[in-house]
């Protein structure tokens, strides 16, 4: 399968997904299969893209995207949790939103909500809103790559830094084309590794806060290893670095890469037949416009520091 067969069958899962969802409606017996697919099926497709990808490619796409993915993290937070508090939006909901729009959306949100006691109802808006924005992304992002002719690597690099969900991600990417949707994904990966910190962090934060505000004693929920690293990384940098000391012969290196194709297009087709286009309408006014700002910002942000930091 090549770059443009990719591109055309992500795009095409996508889309037929939304649409079956929208208008046929998908059977509630269908959902564990789709979730499984969103969940499961696309950690494993991802881990087996680094199967064509040597370790020194890792580490130099993640080194030089690193300080740009940390600034844009740091900016993010802060930017998107003023804005959401001058909006009327609670504090923990514009946390959600900061998280998820800068790390890994909706993973990170849902790893975020227990640390921080959110409401159902604060981690339902974030999940909606950030969801509904990245899928807008993977639409946008694309037109305007073509429209500005970036290269796969500047494009890479910015759907890795500025699109929020790692789904959506790998989406964007491969409808540019097969490079910049390696190039995204290892950013992505980058990225990700940030949640540990930042969750951490905010956990303390909260915990610090309820014991000022009740005079408790006792600390914050744990964050358990897996919700802050999600082991899928280590599978893909396990399989760059068995590739790079030559454990995969070219055919079935081949093998390896339609198997990886197939499973991230099932995956994305999951992700189409996830998506509500009434949820639109549901998210409200005010945090709809929080994700509108937290998408724009991200997005003008990272691709103004990129262009700085010379990624071309």
């Amino acid at each position: 399968m090549n770059g443009k067969e990719v591109v055309s069958a992500v795009a095409i899962a996508i889309i037929f997904g939304i649409l079956i969802r929208n208008l046929l409606g998908m059977p509630d017996a269908c959902k564990p299969g789709t979730s499984f697919a969103v969940k499961r099926i696309l950690r494993v497709g991802i881990g087996l893209m680094g199967a064509q990808l040597s370790l020194g490619q890792v580490l130099e796409t993640g080194a030089a995207s690193v300080l740009v993915v940390a600034a844009c993290i740091v900016l993010a937070i802060l930017v998107v949790r003023v804005v959401s508090m001058r909006m009327g939006l609670s504090d923990r909901l514009g946390t959600l939103l900061g998280v998820g729009t800068s790390i890994c959306g909706v993973t990170a949100i849902v790893a975020t909500a227990p640390v921080i006691e959110a409401r159902e109802e604060e981690t339902s808006l974030a999940v909606t809103t950030i969801t509904v924005f990245g899928l807008l992304a993977v639409v946008i992002y694309p037109v305007l790559g073509r429209l500005w002719e970036l290269s796969d690597t500047f494009f890479g690099t910015w759907a890795g830094t500025a699109v929020n969900d790692t789904s959506q991600v790998v989406a964007t990417g491969l409808i540019f084309s097969q490079k910049a949707g390696e190039v995204a994904t290892v950013v992505k990966l980058t990225r990700n590794l940030f949640m540990a910190p930042v969750i951490v962090g905010f956990s303390w934060f909260y915990a610090r806060r309820r014991q000022a505000e009740e005079g408790a004693n006792g600390g914050g929920k744990h964050l358990k290893l897996r919700q802050a690293f999600p082991l899928f990384i280590l599978g893909f940098v396990g399989m760059a670095i068995l590739n790079s000391l030559g454990a995969f012969p070219p055919t079935l290196r081949q093998v390896i890469q339609a198997i990886s194709q197939f499973l991230i297009v099932c995956a994305l087709a999951g992700v189409g037949l996830e998506t509500h286009v009434s949820a639109m309408k549901e998210i409200g006014m005010r945090p709809f416009y929080a994700g509108l700002s937290a998408a724009a910002f991200m997005a003008a942000v990272s691709f103004a520091l990129i262009s700085l930091a010379g990624i071309r």
